[in-house]
């Protein structure tokens, strides 16, 4: 007859053989890809931008970010909490989301875009800021910041240029 103390050890030893296998299990990795669909150095990535301005161009202005998610995806759930708290110290930051269980039209935008980015396989959630694409919770919540960040910076300091010579074009020289 197996003891109480024994059922208790064998609990106790089988709960903390799934929390070590858990926490050695690396969660769902994402990545950071350029347009091209080449997967980009995160470590990299400012001097990335800053060599190649054109990365943070895209089709929409700057501040707007698509996210392609799913209702019962956890990690998208994860990816909201980030955004949640992010958007409201960002106001000028708007998100521009497609739940892709619930949209046949969504999910049609999303296989548009992974061709357009060159990308056969993307996971969920997935953020594109301007021509680059991060896939992944940690990848947005790490790289969302910066990439705004350098993005208004790269428009600030083209503004001087692009606002002088609207001057000069404004100016009629007889």
């Amino acid at each position: 007859m197996i003891s109480q103390t024994s059922i208790f050890l064998i609990s106790v030893s089988s709960i903390l053989i799934v929390v070590i296998l858990v926490m050695g299990i690396s969660p769902v990795s994402g990545a950071v890809y350029s347009i091209n669909g080449s997967q980009m150095d995160s470590k990299l990535l400012s001097e990335n931008i800053q060599s190649d301005p054109s990365l943070i161009a895209g089709d929409l202005p700057r501040g707007r970010v698509i996210f392609f998610w799913n209702t019962h995806c956890g990690a998208c759930h994860l990816a909201w909490d980030f955004i949640d708290e992010f958007i409201p110290n960002h106001p000028e930051v708007e998100i521009l989301n497609y739940d892709l269980y619930n949209s046949t039209d969504n999910r049609t935008l999303f296989e548009n875009y992974k061709e357009k980015y060159h990308r056969n396989q993307l996971s969920i959630p997935s953020m594109i800021v301007g021509n680059i694409t991060l896939e992944g919770t940690q990848d947005i919540r790490n790289h969302l910041p910066e990439i705004l960040h350098l993005q208004q910076e790269v428009h600030s300091s083209q503004g001087i240029i692009v606002d002088l010579q609207k001057f000069i074009n404004n100016l009629h020289l007889f």
